[in-house]
């Protein structure tokens, strides 16, 4: 008796089952791996059921809701990350884990090449950038490029040039938010390319400047 007559539907289930879950182990991203977890439980089950094998059926029976949930978690990430892209720079979702703080004026927030501890969004007054006499206001954000430096150290001072009103995050928080919330991780991505780009036009119109 040859090999192919040998097999029953029963071992046809249960190499399904054993194909398509080395089809997505091999997968390089989550979500086609554990689509074929997925199909992999629902077709080891089948044979475990099919072939009285109950360790079998108990195992993928306990590992089909564990994979589909994971999928699930991946593919509404996708769709957050998704929706986050078409929205505004709105932080007002994430107020609940920052601090409100208020500083006198003249008071220095931080200075260059401290060790950054917490990211800054001013509500209201003015602070200036010492190094390169820039001026920020409500709406602005600082600090949060420090916490992505190679050396992990501010890049200028910051001093209250008026009494300031300040939303507060501190760094180990932004980093844990920055892997956990798409939304989040947009608007540091929008706010580093709006900085990388404000300070190329500055650059740009000095250039511009000197050659005239």
């Amino acid at each position: 008796m040859s090999f192919l007559e040998s097999v029953s539907y029963v071992d046809l289930i249960g190499y399904f089952g054993g194909g398509i879950t080395l089809w997505g182990i091999y997968q390089k991203t989550m979500i086609p791996l554990r689509v074929g977890a997925v199909f992999g439980n629902l077709g080891f089950i089948g044979f475990g059921l099919l072939a009285g094998s109950y360790p079998t059926l108990v195992l993928h029976a306990v590992l089909l809701p564990l994979n589909g949930y994971r999928l699930y978690q991946m593919m509404r990430l996708v769709r957050d990350i998704r929706d986050s892209a078409g929205q505004d720079n709105s932080l007002e979702p994430l107020l609940p884990f920052m601090q409100r703080v208020r500083e006198e004026a003249g008071t220095v927030l931080f200075r260059k090449d401290d060790a950054p501890d917490r990211m800054i969004v001013i509500h209201s007054g003015s602070i200036v950038l010492e190094e390169i006499d820039v001026h920020c206001g409500p709406g602005d954000v600082l600090g949060e490029i420090a916490a992505f430096t190679p050396d992990n150290r501010r890049t200028c001072t910051a001093v209250c040039e008026t009494e300031c009103e300040l939303f507060t995050l501190s760094n180990d928080a932004m980093v844990q938010l920055f892997y956990q919330n798409p939304r989040f991780g947009m608007f540091l991505v929008r706010v580093v390319v709006q900085r990388l780009l404000k300070n190329w036009r500055d650059a740009d119109a000095r250039a511009q400047a000197l050659l005239t």
